[in-house]
């Protein structure tokens, strides 16, 4: 494997993880800055709208300056939009800043593929390549960001991007190098072909549902179940290892559109799961979770090839399938944030109401309900909204046995409560983002039918 492959492969990957790789950090930036869920979703959104808006004009800049130029140029500023970043102390400062990145990341991602093709040996080769890296990074992003913000911080998230663009950058020096003359980039330019359409629908509603799984599944263990970041990374790791362990499937299954239509299925059916759970455990989102992850390495590969396919220049068409999926992710993000919230809320004050009928009917002296029932309103008023940590109102327990045990009967009755209501506050979001997953069989099968017609 030549070291150009290896590099552009980063770039693509790396691009591409840092639409979902803040995932795990959001939480802990909200707090930090002092927003909402709402304010800092849109720490996600602003990368994933300028890169949906951003890729097809970078990719015809490709064209014009050379694909080398472009893929260097533009690692260059997501590294310098990665370090501001990691260097923001403000919310608007880090969304100005991850635009930045975008911009950068966008024609990093068109540039490298029409590179792929003189590392790889084939158009087709090059597009799978392409697909398999951006998939990789956009589900292994969410477990390497639930890590650093763990172990490190969530602007490690960002400062590691800085060295990590750089050496993928340092490759293409010598390409850079050979565009150096005007009539090298002019001899790459050719006409595009039509974008094809069916096969980009899909990708949009697709990313759409995977944006869901990702976004969904960490919000609901770290702000509905309190996990630590590092629990929730393991936890989403589920999606990217049942990925990778599928990948050699994909390739038993020959017929692209096959395999789009099975995975959308898979995705459908795993994030149904997900909004379906029986219990408040991480055990039982494992299965959603592998459906998910085998549902996502069939059909981003087949999608994206499906739209490259046949279709150059292929920087163009990739711009196409960027622009596809990342505005499925925002329109996923959008219409699912304010629905989950508003769920959180009501689901919250109901928790509440059954909570305190629990604690009136608990067998406590009246002076216990009182001490526990001010505790509890303190935590509350803290948490801001936010689904509570009770364990310490109820610290110190009484020392007499049979207060005790009523003690913490109604602590795991309590805390039972706010665990099925923070649950059943993501089912609906979930739900709506399966229906994502499936709508995308409809343009799934028109691709099919078009291809027949042609035939």
């Amino acid at each position: 494997m030549s070291i150009r492959r290896i590099a552009l492969g980063l770039a693509v990957g790396l691009v591409l993880a840092d639409s979902s790789i803040v995932v795990l950090a959001l939480p802990q930036i909200y707090r930090d800055f002092g927003v909402s869920v709402s304010a800092v979703t849109w720490v996600l959104v602003s990368f994933n709208l300028v890169l949906a808006l951003a890729a097809l004009p970078a990719a015809m800049v490709a064209r014009r300056v050379g694909p080398g130029r472009a893929t260097a140029v533009g690692l260059a500023i997501f590294a310098g939009g990665g370090l501001a970043c990691g260097l923001s102390t403000h919310i608007s400062t880090l969304i100005v800043a991850r635009c930045l990145q975008a911009v950068g990341g966008a024609a990093a991602v068109t540039g490298a593929l029409e590179l792929l093709p003189s590392a790889v040996g084939s158009e087709r080769r090059a597009a799978t390549v392409w697909a398999a890296a951006g998939a990789a990074g956009a589900a292994l992003g969410p477990a390497i960001g639930g890590l650093l913000t763990e172990l490190v911080s969530w602007q490690s998230i960002f400062l590691v991007q800085v060295p990590a663009a750089l050496i993928a950058g340092v490759p293409l020096l010598q390409v850079v190098r050979e565009e150096g003359t005007r009539e090298t980039v002019e001899a790459e330019v050719r006409s595009p072909g039509r974008p094809h359409l069916p096969a980009n629908l899909a990708l949009g509603l697709v990313s759409a549902a995977l944006a869901a799984a990702l976004f969904l599944v960490v919000l609901l263990l770290i702000e509905g179940w309190r996990r630590s970041p590092i629990a929730a990374a393991a936890a989403v790791s589920v999606i990217p290892v049942a990925a990778l362990l599928a990948a050699p499937l994909s390739r038993t299954v020959p017929d692209a559109r096959a395999r789009a239509a099975a995975g959308a299925i898979l995705i459908g059916g795993g994030l149904a799961g997900l909004g379906l759970l029986p219990r408040a455990t991480i055990l039982a989102t494992i299965p959603p979770q592998v459906l998910v992850g085998v549902g996502l390495s069939l059909v981003l590969s087949a999608l994206t090839e499906t739209a490259l396919e046949g279709r150059a220049p292929q920087a163009i068409h990739g711009g196409w399938t960027i622009a596809a999926r990342h505005a499925g992710v925002v329109i996923g993000l959008l219409v699912l944030t304010p629905v989950f919230t508003a769920d959180l809320v009501d689901e919250r004050h109901a928790a509440e109401q059954a909570g305190t009928a629990a604690l009136l009917d608990a067998k406590l002296s009246p002076l216990l309900k009182i001490e526990l029932g001010t505790r509890l309103a303190d935590r509350l008023g803290a948490q801001k909204g936010r689904v509570p940590v009770i364990a310490p109102a109820f610290e110190p327990a009484p020392s007499d046995p049979a207060d005790r045990a009523s003690w913490d009967s109604l602590h795991a009755d309590l805390q039972d409560q706010l665990d099925r209501a923070a649950t059943h506050a993501f089912s609906t979001s979930f739900l709506i983002a399966a229906g994502f997953g499936l709508a995308a069989l409809l343009p799934i099968g028109l691709a099919r039918r078009r291809e027949r017609v042609l035939l």
